[in-house]
């Protein structure tokens, strides 16, 4: 009797494996708080890393939804609902559930029915976390400079100080989670969350070996290929790298090259006018070049600027005394993608011998980095 129990659990088993449709994967979703959402769209990036729609749906009586697709080996895909967009990570076979408030957070939902929907759901409470806390820190700085505009520059400053706190035990929780699933696609989505943060040169190193397993393990993913990319572009400007010359064109027209400054330590910072977080953090370049300008240390500032006359005023306006260039090609400038320059401010400290020393610091981090290295 016992064998024959033994079994039909076995037969059962195969049985419901059987079931599951091993050419698409199914994703069902059950929502609540959905305001004036209607509909769901499954988006798939395609060869040129266009968001295309796979398959859409209308929500039934009771907020549910199924959605399906085809993908031999684990895809990124992201679910739109109204106004929200989540990621999820499917391959043929699997049969997801996945669950979400409408009124949290983009990366405050549940997900479940695979090993790569565990680790999502994994990594997206680490991410909610920093979120929250620096959700938190955003409405009480902004609150503060609505009570006082004249001292916008400076709250903007302590501002940009205690975020940077606020992300070291975000990125050190996230490199954990990438080493700790270094076989999951989850592992490859936590590394570009953390190469999207400015302050995460003391992990450059770290990612730049990371993307080459990453290669190995996924050698077919388009968004990881795309990664390694710009990988492999990151490992030319690392920490430690001699720092590629730079040659263009000065306001008035003049031909000036990074290597003239050779010798100096040198902060080499990537701007434009139309940049809103560049120009906050102008008034803390100009002190420290104010401070320091005697001391073996120049700015060397190349604008991503496309408008000459732009460019110029806002040079004139926050009062920018150093050298100044640009191709004024905005993103497809050479220099920029020499530099792997994919959001702005960027900045490198250049060290007399022309070697790349510090990156992307800013506020109080550049002052304390400065005072030490020009002692």
């Amino acid at each position: 009797m016992r064998k024959w129990y033994v079994l039909t659990a076995v037969v059962a088993i195969f049985s419901l494996n059987a079931c599951k449709n091993k050419n698409e994967f199914s994703i069902k979703g059950e929502l609540s708080n959905i305001g004036d959402a209607k509909k769901v769209v499954l988006f798939m990036s395609d060869t040129l890393g266009q968001m295309v729609p796979i398959d859409s749906t209308f929500l039934n009586e009771n907020h549910e939804f199924v959605l399906k697709g085809k993908s031999a080996e684990p895809e990124f895909y992201q679910l739109l609902i109204g106004q929200r967009s989540y990621l999820v990570i499917a391959e043929n076979g699997d049969e997801i559930k996945f669950k979400a408030d409408l009124t949290d957070a983009g990366s405050n939902y549940q997900l479940e029915g695979s090993e790569e929907a565990k680790k999502i759901s994994e990594y997206n409470k680490i991410t909610s976390v920093f979120s929250k806390s620096t959700g938190e820190l955003a409405e009480k700085y902004s609150k503060m400079i609505t009570e006082d505009t004249s001292l916008k520059d400076s709250i903007i400053g302590v501002f940009n100080a205690k975020s940077q706190e606020l992300s070291k035990p975000f990125l050190e929780k996230s490199y954990q989670f990438i080493e700790d699933n270094e076989s999951t696609l989850s592992a490859f989505y936590a590394s570009n969350v953390m190469l999207g943060m400015d302050n995460n040169a003391s992990y450059e190193n770290k990612l730049i070996a990371y993307s080459k397993k990453a290669q190995k393990t996924f050698p077919n993913n388009k968004a990881v290929n795309a990664f390694v990319s710009q990988m492999e572009r990151a490992e030319k400007v690392a920490i430690g790298q001699m720092a590629p010359n730079i040659t263009a064109l000065t306001p008035d027209g003049k031909t000036i090259s990074l290597s003239e400054f050779k010798g100096k330590y040198v902060l080499l910072d990537f701007w434009a006018s139309w940049c809103g977080p560049c120009r906050s953090e102008n008034p803390n370049i100009v002190k420290q070049y104010a401070l320091f300008k005697d001391k073996n240390f120049t700015i060397f500032s190349f604008s991503l600027d496309d408008n000459k006359d732009q460019w110029i005023e806002a040079i004139k306006k926050d009062k920018l005394e150093w050298n100044h260039v640009s191709e004024l090609k905005q993103w497809d400038a050479p220099t920029a993608q020499a530099y792997n320059i994919n959001a702005i401010p960027a900045s490198f400290i250049i060290n007399p011998e022309g070697r790349i020393i510090a990156k992307n610091l800013r506020g109080v981090k550049l002052h304390d980095f400065l005072s030490q290295a020009l002692k």
